[in-house]
């Protein structure tokens, strides 16, 4: 896969040749960062960080005290991934958190593998069933140690992601159809049916929704465990944040306002006055032609058409959803991460994570 300009370091020009021919200043150097998270972690408070470095010759100069402070798996892990990639050499880990761990490598980005396949494999899946772990892959422009990943554009899915519920589902319990509506749900998100149909048809099912509906959502929906967190870290940071989601327009803009996002893109839904079977505003049951869907191409486009319009190399990029609608979204950007996502979206998407907390996101990249 060809390395992104952003997340490779070239040696200066004059260099002198290697055995095999090559000009040092054509050879592309990149750190490789693992990070580590128990299952079974709650999301703990931070901690100092601890650390452990390396002389740059390959051999460990561990304080007694910081190795006894490390995770077991840290070396076990350090062992298997010089047998599946040989020419990196082990250069630091951290103690992000009393839980959470992660570890650098050094080595020519040449020699790394595709880690979203390789994460498949069965050592590095057999590893984390036996250490009861969520392994993230990640490559960084420092060779030398940790540093923060270059990010300048997060996008979100909202509903199971952001939000806890499924928005429309909490449309369709107001008029005491939830259980046909969440099903079609259901197996759109896990991408056992084409999401535009199937929206279409929910949709459908939603004639006669009071319009008032959204007000009362506003009161009932719960924003997601370390939503607040992790948008404020972002924007810390002067990173520009969306949602962007297959549900609705006026409960993605009211999130936008909770949280602080800069950008919000849903569905548009077509209202109606009093009728003879409805006699108050309700839904009408169609989208609005108006405006264009939220497929996953659109959620692809958005990702593209943003970092486009503020000059963001892809590479500087964060996508994370839940569904398969979000796939083609999370393998654009340059870290596309399924959360708490369907069985299947887990297995096709770049990156997963599950956990208590979203705010986790921030230990990848800062």
């Amino acid at each position: 896969m060809p390395a992104p300009a952003s997340l490779t370091e070239v040696t200066a020009k004059g260099s002198k040749p290697e055995n095999n021919g090559m000009l040092l200043d054509q050879i592309q150097k990149a750190a490789l960062i693992v990070t580590f998270f128990p299952k079974s972690r709650l999301t703990p408070p931070d901690l100092n960080v601890q650390s452990t470095t390396s002389s740059g010759n390959g051999d460990q100069d561990e304080t007694k005290t910081t190795r006894s402070s490390l995770p077991s798996y840290v070396s076990s892990f350090t062992s298997l991934l010089a047998q599946l990639v040989p020419h990196f050499d082990y250069k630091s880990t951290q103690l992000l958190t009393s839980h959470i761990t992660q570890s650098t490598y050094a080595g020519l980005y040449q020699d790394l593998p595709d880690f979203s396949n390789t994460r498949h494999d069965d050592p590095i899946r057999d590893f984390e069933r036996k250490h009861d772990l969520e392994i993230i892959f990640d490559v960084s422009p420092n060779t030398s140690g940790h540093q923060q990943r270059p990010l300048r554009l997060a996008l979100f899915d909202m509903d199971s992601t952001l939000i806890n519920e499924e928005v429309i589902d909490e449309l369709a319990r107001s008029i005491g159809i939830s259980d046909a509506v969440s099903a079609i749900t259901a197996r759109a998100m896990n991408g056992d049916i084409d999401f535009a149909t199937s929206l279409s048809e929910r949709v459908a099912m939603l004639k006669g929704v009071r319009t008032n509906v959204w007000e009362d959502l506003k009161k009932t929906v719960t924003i997601a465990t370390g939503a607040k967190e992790l948008v404020s870290g972002l924007k810390e940071k002067g990173v520009l944040t969306g949602v962007v989601s297959g549900g609705f327009i006026p409960m993605a803009e009211w999130l936008k306002g909770e949280l602080g996002l800069d950008v919000a893109v849903a569905n548009h839904l077509l209202e109606e006055g009093p009728t003879a079977d409805f006699p108050y505003p309700h839904l009408s049951g169609l989208l609005d032609p108006n405006y264009r869907v939220v497929t996953p191409e659109l959620k692809r486009e958005t990702l593209k058409s943003l970092a486009a319009d503020h000059a963001i190399p892809m590479s500087e990029t964060l996508a994370v959803g839940d569904g398969s609608n979000d796939l083609l979204m999370l393998g654009t950007a340059g870290l596309g991460i399924a959360w708490n996502a369907k069985e299947k979206v887990q297995i096709r998407a770049p990156m997963r994570l599950n956990g208590n907390s979203l705010a986790d996101v921030l230990y990848l990249i800062f």
